[in-house]
């Protein structure tokens, strides 16, 4: 193993059977000594078992009923936006990470931020008077911007192969609503770009499958981190899992 370990990034769009595809093609190509996912405890073990989350899981993870109630509005829009773009809602790029992982017997680093901290502090952030004000952040807009940005998200999914591809929707989501993108990107880019950083350091090769909305910042948090710009955090801790899904192998003579 050498004294610094690299970064491969898969930026993917979670629910692309083009970027499950990759996911598997870069793992097996690049042979990691971890593959690093865009997963907390929760998310992993639920996946890695195939099952959804039950409602007891639910109230255990999350026992603010705000934060619980976040979880479950999110996860009910997300599947609907993804059915209504012609993708299947039950397949993750997260999954077939997993199942890679497994059929090379590599471990697993969860390097996202626990959904349950994420969930907990946006619930704080966003209230009543979030509508209003992104009502007035689109009117400062105006037509032209709106009509720009709106263009600028066209791009097929099975295209986007970085975060440039997909900065333009980072943007305007920091434009309207700089409450819920400080939240769901920009607090989960360092948290992430601080777990990668530790695993470089210490030798490690890594295959990073990550959503591509965060890939950018993650490159940009983990540029300031060799910089010397940003300090490492000492205690942020980082988890490392073994799939214990069943891979057929069949040999072939």
């Amino acid at each position: 193993m050498s004294a610094q370990g690299s970064i491969t990034f898969v930026p993917s769009v979670h629910f692309s059977p083009t970027h499950r595809r990759r996911v598997r093609e870069t793992i097996r190509a690049e042979a990691p000594d971890l593959v690093a996912v865009e997963l907390d405890e929760f998310r992993f073990e639920h996946l890695d078992r195939d099952r959804r989350p039950t409602f007891d899981d639910v109230a255990r993870t999350f026992p603010s009923t705000p934060a619980a109630a976040t979880y479950g509005a999110i996860t009910a829009l997300q599947r609907t936006v993804v059915r209504l773009s012609g993708l299947d809602p039950e397949t993750t790029d997260m999954e077939a990470a997993i199942e890679t992982a497994a059929e090379l017997d590599t471990e697993i680093a969860l390097i996202d931020e626990r959904i349950a901290k994420t969930l907990a502090e946006l619930s704080s952030r966003v209230s009543l008077e979030t509508l209003p004000k992104l009502c007035l952040r689109m009117q400062r807009l105006g037509p032209q911007m709106q009509a720009a940005q709106i263009e600028s998200l066209t791009q097929p999914v099975d295209e986007i192969e970085h975060g440039d591809d997909v900065q333009p929707a980072i943007d305007q989501l920091r434009q309207l609503l700089p409450e819920v993108a400080e939240v769901m990107i920009d607090r989960r880019d360092r948290v992430m770009a601080q777990r990668l950083h530790r695993l470089r350091r210490e030798g490690n090769d890594v295959v990073a499958v990550i959503g591509a909305g965060h890939h950018n910042g993650i490159q940009h948090a983990l540029e300031e981190l060799e910089s010397g710009d940003t300090d490492p955090d000492p205690e942020i801790s980082l988890p490392i899992r073994s799939s214990t899904r069943t891979v057929v192998r069949i040999p072939i003579n």
